[in-house]
């Protein structure tokens, strides 16, 4: 142990240094990173590295590829996936994102879910048919007909067990008595029996690739087949080999979407070497035909199914990927499993947010009719950071801004609080869904892929993106500092959701967790963790698997991976094996503190609750490091809060760190509590020391006094325009500038800048002024005197003007960006042809083709008057 180093670090410490008091230096997966769509992979080298150079400069860290299908008319140039040139592309965006800082990722596969030609009927998603007679012994001495009657399916139904329940209770297994063409013909059977045949054949879903890319095309696999999964990967290791291409930094998976894939050809076999009983002499339970306790073998169905997904598609895979060097990205939403233990299987886990959340923030445009709901709230956001706290992984994912609004209408004033809300559930490495590879000097608006969010170069709003990247960047280098400080592990119970049944017969058996059905699925789950959150808690689910591995320490609970919580907590039925239960029982008896559903009481004597979340409304989330604790807290209430408020935890010091802009504040601390002012829609991160600092920090200045409003003349000129707007406009009040008469601004896509003067006295001078844009259309870069003072893209657009006014005339400049909607709107009243891509092409929010010709003009610019406000 080198002492020396210790002991200068120490003091360092305690005497308040910089290395106590600097934003955290950011690990290449603090940048964000971006799906990167790969329209036919018809991608070439030039326009390869014009897009990473494009995408590097604006602060995106990582990028994603998943090739889906191609431009019209482009056939000639597509690369088919896992060709020698397809690898060489890769190869090639490998050697540019080193050079560019730029991790690269790619899809395990092309479009989703896992697939391709490679894939025989054999080895195809699977699914369970069935038939069903009723015979009496008689008719089975002669033959019954148990053949599969739909022509489609008989040429894919592989007959399994051929069962036959008798009314007296007893059951016959039937199988070796039946030919190949589906007559069971029982001699033995008691003539006057009367019996129910139930005959399981495997079939094959035929789902194929959605999506899929030149060389993708083809069936999905069977996850839960081990084979099945080993030799779909074989596919890529004899590409990567052929190739010498160097493996990716991530191999990533989209949400499970494998859709009535409820069975495998080994079941029976796997169901009885784990349950201990044989599956098929319980059909009739499984089905739903007839009743049994809690639907016990429904659930013992789904647990199995489950664990061959863990064991044969998960865990083979991760393992796969590190036996070359590579992590694994998983969304495990969607699986028919417990999603804790698939998530917790990868490396990165990553959950998915879907829609507009409805804040009610302040001045925040909601766009009405162009958004829908997030599916995605705080209960279904933690799965993901869930597995990664338990397990001591870094790092926690997220598919940001899915459909967070209709195309070429996203502001970054609507991703701020979407993606503030996933970092208080415990995201640390999001990723933008997404952008496109597009050619340098393909006509506006470029290569398109319907899904969600453009944050690409040919979009207007990636002018200011760059002020977005950063924020994200100095959020989440503190966010994967140190550990998680959640107060309990709450098991999910997942049990009481796989014991819910809707309907009888095969098609009830498959139970998918995706986000849009979660609310169903889960609601008194929810509830609780709700519940949890309102009362100034934070919490991580654990599934049964890891409570086993958790032990009691120093009056903690401690997962295997050293994360340690207050107190465990048991929604629900609490229905759980036994080992499970005398776990906890074992745990109870050293000291551990067991919370049976959500008793308030019990929990504030097991943790000390947030008072700035259940109190004032601010989500907040906690993790501790060698320093003390640090908060990322962010107002997502309608209301400002300016308040002392005590902490959960204990200090001797504070620091304001501002991730909008990167400057650090001394914070007003007291015996009681520290002063927190953060107006509706913002965030900050504040960071506790167990030690007093000494350094000349100042307070952040936040309220607004005496006020100053701007009602001067305005100019407005652009900056950039398309199409090109060379006038410049007089301006006798401030508007938007779609609504000026002169059809050469409604439809330009692009930055205006509006000036005016402003003449303080020397008195006025000496004060500290902020200035309030009001609401802006979409974002602005303000200049004072011909000095950038920041850049104002989420709300409140409230900049401070870092002294740069002085006594006399000041020229104020503040150069807005729009949006592209009413340029896009315009190409298609004019009949111009930008939809070129093949299948889906561009559907809206609600998978929809349509035309954007009937808009209305989206305003751009300054939509309301602009203040100075003295700060005090």
């Amino acid at each position: 142990m080198n002492y020396r180093f210790m002991a200068f670090a120490g003091a360092l410490m305690v005497a308040g240094g910089m290395w106590a008091q600097s934003w955290p230096v950011a690990k290449p997966e603090a940048k964000p990173g971006a799906r990167w769509w790969w329209m036919g992979s018809a991608v070439n080298q030039e326009d390869l590295r014009w897009n990473m150079r494009e995408y590097s400069k604006a602060g995106i860290g990582a990028l994603e590829i998943t090739p889906i299908y191609g431009v019209q008319g482009n056939d000639n140039n597509e690369l088919e996936f896992l060709s020698t040139p397809w690898m060489n592309a890769l190869k090639f965006v490998e050697s540019e994102g080193a050079k560019d800082g730029i991790l690269i990722d790619m899809n395990n596969g092309t479009g989703w879910p896992f697939g391709g030609p490679y894939v025989p009927i054999e080895e195809a998603a699977a699914k369970l048919v069935c038939t069903d007679v009723n015979a009496t012994g008689k008719e089975l001495r002669k033959g019954v007909d148990i053949s599969v009657k739909d022509e489609k399916e008989k040429q894919y139904a592989k007959l399994s067990r051929v069962m036959a329940y008798a009314a007296d209770g007893t059951v016959a297994n039937l199988t070796e008595f039946t030919d190949a063409n589906g007559m069971v013909t029982w001699k033995k059977a008691p003539k006057k029996g009367q019996y129910r045949i139930i005959s399981v054949y495997c079939s094959r879903t035929r789902q194929k690739v959605k999506r899929a890319a030149p060389g993708g095309e083809g069936y999905v696999i069977d996850h839960f087949d081990h084979d099945a999964v080993a030799h779909y990967l074989q596919r890529f290791e004899d590409a990567f080999d052929k190739s010498g291409t160097p493996y990716p930094h991530t191999f990533f998976n989209d949400s499970y979407e494998v859709y009535q894939a409820n069975w495998t050809p080994k079941l029976f076999e796997e169901f009885e070497k784990r349950r201990g009983y044989k599956l098929e002499e319980h059909l009739l339970e499984l089905l739903g035909y007839k009743e049994d306790a809690g639907n016990k073998v429904l659930v013992d169905y789904r647990e199995t199914l489950g664990e061959l997904l863990l064991e044969n598609y998960v865990n083979q895979w991760t393992a796969w990927a590190h036996k070359h060097g590579a992590k694994t990205r998983n969304q495990a939403h969607g699986s028919p499993a417990n999603l804790i233990d698939i998530y917790s299987a990868v490396d990165i886990p990553e959950i998915e947010g879907f829609g507009l959340s409805e804040f009610g923030i302040k001045g925040l445009r909601t766009d009405s009719g162009f958004t829908r709901k997030n599916d995605s709230d705080i209960s279904m956001l933690k799965y993901a950071a869930s597995a990664a706290h338990i397990t001591g992984k870094t790092f926690a994912s997220s598919e940001t801004f899915t459909w967070l609004t209709e195309h070429f209408r996203t502001s970054l004033s609507q991703c701020k609080p979407d993606i503030d809300l996933m970092f208080t559930c415990g995201v640390n490495n999001m990723y933008f869904h997404g952008t496109t590879y597009s050619p340098r000097n393909d006509a506006w608006p470029g290569w398109k892929f319907y899904a969600s969010i453009d944050m690409s170069p040919t979009n207007s709003i990636w002018r200011d993106a760059p002020y977005l990247m950063k924020y994200i960047e100095r959020c989440q280098s503190f966010l994967q500092m140190g550990q998680p400080d959640n107060d309990f592990l709450v098991l999910l119970p997942v049990r009481d959701m796989w014991a819910e049944r809707s309907g009888t017969g095969p098609k009830s058996l498959l139970m998918m967790f995706d986000i849009h059905s979660m609310d169903k699925k889960a609601p008194d789950f929810i509830k609780s963790i709700l519940e949890i959150d309102r009362e100034g808690f934070d919490c991580d689910y654990i599934s049964e698997n890891f409570i086993l591995t958790t032990k009691f320490n120093e009056g903690m609970l401690e997962t295997a991976a050293g994360t340690r919580y207050h107190a465990l907590i048991i929604p629900g039925s609490g229905n759980m094996p036994e080992n499970v239960k005398a776990q906890i029982e074992e745990l109870k008896s050293q000291g551990a503190k067991i919370i049976y559903g959500i008793d308030k009481q019990q929990m504030a004597s097991a943790a000390k609750p947030e008072p700035m979340k259940y109190q004032f409304g601010l989500r907040a989330i906690r993790r501790k490091n060698d320093s003390g604790h640090h908060y990322f807290i962010a107002n997502l209430s309608p209301n400002d809060v300016d308040a002392r408020i005590p902490l959960a935890v204990g200090m001797k010091d504070a620091r304001w760190f501002n991730p909008l802009n990167g400057e650090i504040y001394k914070a007003d601390v007291t015996a009681e509590g520290v002063k927190m002012n953060l107006r509706s829609g913002e965030s900050m991160i504040l960071q506790t020391y167990d030690h007093a600092l000494t350094d000349n920090r100042v307070e952040r200045k936040t309220s607004l006094g005496e006020a100053k409003q701007l009602n001067g003349k305005w100019t407005l000129s652009f900056v950039e325009s398309a199409p090109k707007v060379a006038k410049t406009f007089d301006l006798p009040t401030l508007t938007t500038w779609e609504a000026l008469d002169d059809d050469s601004v409604k439809v330009t896509m692009g930055t205006g800048a509006y000036t005016t003067y402003v003449n303080l006295t020397k008195d006025e001078a000496k004060s500290n002024w902020a200035i309030d844009l009001g609401d802006v259309r979409e974002s602005a870069r303000v200049y004072v005197n011909d000095s950038l003072i920041g850049c104002a893209w989420s709300v409140p657009f409230v900049l401070d003007c870092k002294n740069q006014l002085k006594a006399g005339s000041n020229k104020i400049c503040i150069e807005v960006t729009n949006l592209p909607a009413n340029r896009i709107a315009d190409l298609d009243r004019r009949g111009v042809k930008w939809r070129k891509f093949k299948e889906i092409n561009m559907v809206g929010l609600n998978y929809k083709k349509g035309t954007y010709a009937d808009w209305k003009p989206v305003r751009s610019g300054l939509n309301s008057p602009v203040t100075l406000y003295k700060l005090k």
